[in-house]
């Protein structure tokens, strides 16, 4: 038979007796028949259910065979379905021309239900191995996921579709961090193990309709379609959270068991209408991921955040932007925050980086408040991503401080060392209060 363990098949055909002879000798070889006295009626029923092939009759009043055939292969939910054309004519022509539009195969009636039962089971198991092949030229051999390749592809008609719509939708970029480490101290079967596991955990995390894919060695990417940054950052750091608690047993070549531990680091980017190129997300995107990257691991980045340049600058521009900020400093100084260390990391675009101040205060000026409330109801979960959110952000500001304590509370809450969660936040609070303060006076935020 095929790889399934039953096929349905379509009969189509307006004389009773054919259809009961064929649902007598299909259903005996083991397929499941359904029967359709015409054209229209095998088109409508064909919108609901799913079968495996179709048994065409080439005359039939009203809705003809072959115009049938042409209405199947030019819509995209029925043309891939193998048909195999039935008729008692023997014209040349309308077998060339079924064959043409689409059509497997024909058989001559009265049909030989040996010779027909052969022909079904070939065209099956052809169109299996086709669906077989096109299924491994859009996956990663290794990880099961969408290849880069048809991560482009589902990921811009998803785009267009948002824009269509007028829905959000975000591109993350995801990077393991120290990658090359396990290669190196444990081969690369281990490494192809984290890879798999990897992957399997993006497929239990993110949603069925968020667009996964594997687009390079270790880096990962995922399209969160009708997200909004909000969400798409707590999605993002909800993975990233199950990946720090991954472990991945491995055995070595001298035969000893090793868990691996790995982490990942993210960037992220919120489609905007004058922003919906594929590819410019995906660079500013990888902007973050690498801001991410140099300013510790280990935690989610949003864009929004970052001056979104497509280049990178050379050591001679730094160098006079950094000489630039260093004159701009006695000038702008805030209560809390390195400002040398903020404006460099957006290139020394000061008007830039008041804007990231600004959003600054807004997204984050309860987390005192929300980091209390979550501490008080043992709710770690929530406390974790406050913390984990919060340390990142404050790094790329500059609030260094604010930084180093939110770190200590971070590692606290991940290592569930309940016992200094009030102490570290009788630290975090007045700090995170003297930032945001300064940010308000300095910038008169309302």
């Amino acid at each position: 038979m095929s790889l399934k363990e039953k096929n349905r098949i379509l009969v189509v055909d307006d004389a009773k007796d054919t259809q009961m002879l064929l649902e007598f000798d299909l259903s005996a070889a083991g397929y499941i028949v359904n029967c359709c006295d015409n054209g229209q009626s095998a088109i409508d029923t064909l919108e609901t259910l799913q079968v495996d092939l179709i048994l065409l009759d080439m005359y039939m009043p009203g809705l003809s065979g072959l115009e049938t055939l042409r209405q199947l292969k030019n819509e995209s939910a029925t043309n891939t379905i193998p048909v195999i054309m039935l008729s008692a004519s023997t014209d040349e022509d309308e077998v060339v021309a079924a064959l043409e539009l689409g059509a497997g195969d024909y058989v001559s009636k009265p049909y030989v239900a040996k010779i027909l039962l052969a022909r079904m089971r070939t065209a099956i198991r052809l169109k299996e191995k086709t669906d077989q092949l096109e299924h491994l030229a859009k996956t990663d051999f290794l990880t099961g996921i969408n290849n880069r390749g048809s991560f482009y592809e589902l990921t811009n008609n998803a785009i267009s579709l948002a824009n269509r719509v007028g829905q959000p939708i975000v591109i993350a970029m995801l990077d393991i961090d120290l990658f090359k480490h396990v290669n190196d101290n444990y081969g690369h079967d281990a490494g192809d193990q984290v890879l798999r596991c990897f992957s399997q955990v993006m497929t239990e995390v993110f949603r069925d309709y968020d667009i996964i894919g594997r687009v390079g060695g270790e880096e990962f990417s995922v399209c969160l379609p009708n997200t909004s940054r909000e969400a798409a950052s707590a999605a993002c750091e909800r993975f990233r959270q199950h990946v720090e608690q991954l472990s991945v047993d491995i055995t070595t070549d001298g035969q000893e068991s090793v868990a691996i531990n790995v982490t990942v680091s993210i960037g992220l980017i919120k489609a905007s209408n004058d922003d919906t190129e594929l590819d410019d997300l995906m660079k500013k995107a990888d902007v973050a991921l690498y801001h991410a990257k140099e300013h510790g691991r280990n935690q989610v980045v949003d864009a929004a955040y970052l001056n979104h340049f497509e280049e990178k600058v050379n050591v001679e521009e730094n160098t006079v932007v950094n000489q630039e900020v260093k004159t701009m400093v006695d000038n702008s100084s805030f209560e809390g925050i390195d400002f040398s260390v903020g404006v460099n990391n957006v290139l020394g675009d000061v008007e830039l980086f008041n804007e990231i101040l600004v959003m600054f205060y807004q997204d984050h000026y309860l987390d005192g408040e929300k980091l209390s409330i979550a501490i008080q109801k043992n709710d770690i979960d929530t406390a974790k991503h406050i913390a984990h959110t919060l340390k990142g952000v404050a790094c790329s500001v500059g609030a260094m401080t604010l930084f180093e304590v939110t770190k200590s509370l971070d590692n606290a809450i991940n290592m569930n060392q309940q016992e200094s969660f009030n102490e570290l936040f009788s630290i975090l609070k007045p700090e995170l209060n003297r930032v945001m303060k300064g940010i308000a006076v300095k910038l008169d935020v309302a």
